[in-house]
């Protein structure tokens, strides 16, 4: 199992409170069993909020996940993912790119820097 964690902003106050409205009946193309979450490995996925407009999302995943390539392939699983990401991130969506992210995806990828698991298990940090 592989975690990521990833930052974006929202584009404003309005587009913080619906997006936090959208979040609480997450369509079940994406969440629901079987949707575009869990055919691409997802296994848990949290976001949280910060002012000023700052999402941060927790993602844990199977080995095989790669960001890029599978949240980019989880558009085309369904059309009502598409159709949800692009309430998100099209022109005029609810959020905007994090300032410095020049990747390939929206939400910007966080490094890594501390953990501490008191299982006895040492995970590699992400390094650079």
């Amino acid at each position: 199992m592989k975690n990521h964690a990833f930052t974006i902003r929202l584009r404003d106050e309005a587009a913080a409170e619906k997006y936090i409205a959208m979040h609480r009946e997450v369509w079940p193309e994406i969440v629901g069993p079987g949707g575009a979450l869990e055919t691409i490995g997802v296994r848990k996925l949290q976001i949280f909020y910060i002012d000023p407009l700052t999402l941060f999302m927790y993602v844990e995943a199977e080995d095989h996940f790669e960001p890029v390539r599978d949240f980019l392939r989880a558009n085309d699983l369904h059309p009502k993912v598409q159709e949800w990401d692009d309430m998100m991130h099209a022109d005029g969506g609810l959020l905007e790119r994090h300032p410095g992210n020049d990747g390939k995806l929206n939400w910007a990828p966080m490094r890594r820097i501390h953990h501490v698991d008191f299982t006895g298990t040492l995970p590699d940090l992400d390094e650079k």
